[in-house]
C-alpha cells in the first residue's frame, strides 16, 4: 500500500456486562483526547447500538462498541496505536472489555480503502438553515513574493498560479467542522477592530504564534479560550489580522467575549 493513500478501518470491541455505564464517559473523552492530539486522524467515529425503531440484521450484540477510523495514511494508524493516548486507554481501561487469550480487550479490525461516497456532518435542528458557510478568503498584498512566503513558512502552504499570476491555496476536501458569527465591534480591544477576520486551524496556538513571530509577524490577541474552543490573533508582516483557532468539536456554537 502507497504510504500516501489514506486508510479507514472498522474495529470492534465488546464490553463486560456491567461495565456499560462507566464506560460510555470515558470512550467521549477518548475521541476528544484523539481530536485535540492527532492531527493525522482525519475521523474517529464511536459507535453504540441504535435504540430505536430499526432491527439490526443479524440482531445486534448490545455490549459491542463499533470504531470508524480514518488515517491520513498507514504512519499516521501506526502512530495512532503506538502513541500515548491509545496506549493509555488501553493500560487505564482495558479491564472494561472482554479479555483475548493474551489478557488484551479481544477486538476484531478490518482495513478498508475507501471507493466512492461522501461524509455529510450531522447538522443540530436549529441550525438546519445555515446553508453558507464561508468558504474562501483572500489577502491582497503589497508584496506578494513576500507575503506567499511568509504564510508557507509559517503554516506549509503551498500554491498553484492562477490568473494574473494569483496564488490559489488548496485545502484537503474532508473539511473540520465550519463556525462563524457576526460580533459587535470594539475598537479599543485588539482583535475585535471593526471589518472582517478569518481563522487558520491550527494544532496548536502558542508554536504556531512563536513561528509567525519568528517569520516577521506579531501576536495581535494572545489565547483565549471561549464556548469550549481556544482562538488567537497574529498579524502577518503588513499588518493583516490573521485569527488562529486549535481542533473544536461541534459543540463550539458560538463566541461571546
Amino acid at each position: 500500500m502507497p504510504s500516501s493513500q489514506p486508510v479507514s478501518l472498522i474495529s470492534r470491541w465488546f464490553l463486560k456486562p456491567d461495565r456499560y455505564d462507566e464506560a460510555m464517559p470515558i470512550l467521549a473523552q477518548l475521541a476528544e483526547t484523539v481530536l485535540a492530539n492527532e492531527p493525522d486522524t482525519l475521523t474517529y467515529l464511536v459507535h453504540t447500538h441504535f435504540k430505536g425503531d430499526l432491527s439490526s440484521l443479524p440482531p445486534a450484540d448490545g455490549l459491542s462498541i463499533l470504531f470508524f477510523e480514518t488515517y491520513r495514511n498507514a504512519a499516521a494508524f501506526n502512530a495512532h496505536v503506538t502513541g500515548p493516548d491509545f496506549t493509555d486507554f488501553v493500560r487505564d481501561h482495558g479491564d472494561l472489555f472482554v479479555a483475548g487469550n493474551d489478557g488484551k480487550p479481544y477486538t476484531t479490525v478490518e482495513f478498508l480503502t475507501r471507493h466512492a461516497g461522501f461524509a455529510r456532518p450531522a447538522v443540530a435542528a436549529d441550525e438546519a438553515g445555515n446553508r453558507h458557510p464561508s468558504v474562501m478568503f483572500e489577502i491582497m498584498a503589497d508584496d506578494q513574493a513576500a507575503m506567499t512566503g511568509f504564510y508557507a513558512q509559517v503554516f506549509g502552504w503551498r500554491y498553484q498560479t492562477g490568473a494574473d499570476g494569483f496564488a490559489y491555496v488548496h485545502f484537503p476536501g474532508s473539511a473540520p467542522p465550519l463556525l462563524g458569527g457576526v460580533g459587535q465591534a470594539d475598537p479599543a480591544t485588539p482583535g475585535l477592530e471593526p471589518g472582517h477576520n478569518f481563522y487558520l486551524l491550527v494544532d496548536r496556538l502558542e508554536p504556531a504564534i512563536a513561528a509567525a513571530v519568528a517569520a516577521g509577524g506579531g501576536e495581535h490577541m494572545p489565547p483565549t479560550a471561549v464556548d469550549g474552543y481556544r482562538f488567537a490573533m497574529i498579524k502577518d508582516p503588513e499588518g493583516n489580522p490573521v485569527g488562529l483557532v486549535e481542533p473544536f468539536s461541534g459543540q463550539a456554537r458560538e463566541r461571546r467575549i
